[in-house]
């Protein structure tokens, strides 16, 4: 049995085991549900049409009642349909929008008075603000001498045309919030998993029947196989959603195309890097209990990975982050998905990524080689790395 056979044979038993537990096919459906509730959800629930207010006023009838046309009229601007309520008097008025009765209140006196909740319908309050201008525009106009015609011919405008850029932001931050949440996840489980499993397998001397029939090379390599086959296919279940909705007409939420494409490429090199370092790390300690510890360099890095690019992935922070290959993994995808990586970047952050997966596998299954056979005490990497292998190698 040649290596590569051995290889095979490593990360055939290593997805074999993962298929036995209940914990794989729990996240595995725990994915596909989610990815599938982000697919259908959208088209479900969406907007029910205009939203609507209610506005009390106070004030004089004729005064309340120009008012009230003028702000009706302005509902449409903003998708709303609004809907004026007369009350008596302030105190009424104050009561009404503190016991949510009515969305906002007006007082038409000679200083005119807007009430409403702190913090709410901003845009209402605007849309009230305007209309108290035009009113005593009007009164202004009609206090100059002009008739109602020149008054209306002197308030008529052109319809003005509002242009939105970056429409789809907000579509797109939603879409890589949740693709590197799933990365993250996927990533730190997948990467515990290997080092635990090694741990295990060191800790009960499993690895020194499996080092008789199998060198340590392709017995590391094909466990890191293995491991990253069960995470591929656990990212598989979340795609599997999303291809289904574009094969039967369906649109994505914008921005998410790109990122999904692209978070497969980072997220099966990140994970081959990851797990490449957490199995060499694994192999150093002397307990499963241990095994946690060892690893907590890289889990430390890819909580604070996680946690900075929700906030700095736009910006020079994620820029720099991009081309470093224990955190690109995590924050490409969301660069993409906010459509802030150029093409330079792309390319440059692979070849990184390459390059530092086989330095990785190089100094990595040397460290393996050499600590899977040492018991009796937890090493360190600079006792490893000047250790000759006693081995077999």
């Amino acid at each position: 049995m040649n290596q590569a056979q051995a290889m095979l044979l490593v990360a055939e038993r290593e997805v074999r085991e993962a298929m036995r537990r209940r914990l794989f096919w729990i996240i595995l459906g725990v994915l596909f549900l989610g990815s599938t509730a982000a697919m259908v959800i959208p088209e479900f629930v969406g907007s029910d049409g205009p939203t609507k207010f209610d506005v009390a006023v106070v004030g004089e009838t004729a005064r309340a009642d120009g008012f009230g046309e003028v702000l009706v009229g302005l509902g449409p601007d903003f998708d709303a349909v609004i809907s004026i309520v007369p009350l008596a008097d302030a105190e009424a008025a104050r009561a009404g929008v503190d016991d949510e009765k009515v969305d906002v209140a007006v007082v038409l006196d000679d200083k005119p008075t807007i009430i409403v909740r702190a913090g709410e319908n901003d845009r209402l309050v605007g849309a009230v603000a305007q209309a108290l201008s035009s009113l005593s525009l009007v009164d202004r106009l009609h206090d100059a001498g002009l008739t109602d015609d020149e008054v209306t011919d002197v308030l008529t405008a052109p319809q003005v045309r509002v242009e939105e850029l970056n429409k789809e932001s907000e579509s797109r931050l939603a879409a890589s919030i949740g693709l590197s949440l799933v990365l993250y996840l996927l990533l730190l489980t997948v990467m515990v998993q290997v080092a635990n499993g090694i741990a295990i397998e060191k800790a009960n001397r499993i690895s020194e029947v499996l080092l008789a029939i199998v060198r340590p090379g392709p017995l590391m390599f094909g466990k890191v196989l293995g491991v990253g086959l069960v995470g591929v296919s656990a990212l598989s279940a979340a795609i599997v959603p999303v291809v289904v909705k574009l094969a039967i007409g369906g649109k994505l939420p914008a921005g998410i195309g790109g990122a999904l494409a692209g978070s497969v490429i980072w997220f099966v090199l990140g994970l081959t890097l990851y797990l490449l370092i957490a199995a060499a790390l694994g192999a150093m300690v002397e307990r499963q209990e241990e095994a946690g510890s060892a690893v907590s360099p890289l889990t430390a890095i890819l909580v604070a990975t996680f946690i900075v690019a929700q906030g700095e992935a736009d910006t020079v922070v994620g820029n720099v982050l991009a081309y470093v290959p224990l955190t690109s993994p995590i924050v490409v995808p969301i660069r993409l998905a906010m459509g802030e990586s150029s093409a330079i970047e792309l390319v440059t952050s692979v070849v990184i990524l390459v390059l530092s997966i086989l330095l990785a596998a190089r100094v990595g299954s040397r460290v393996y080689a050499r600590a899977i056979v040492q018991t009796g005490h937890r090493l360190k990497l600079r006792e490893v790395l000047g250790r000759r292998s006693g081995g077999p190698g």
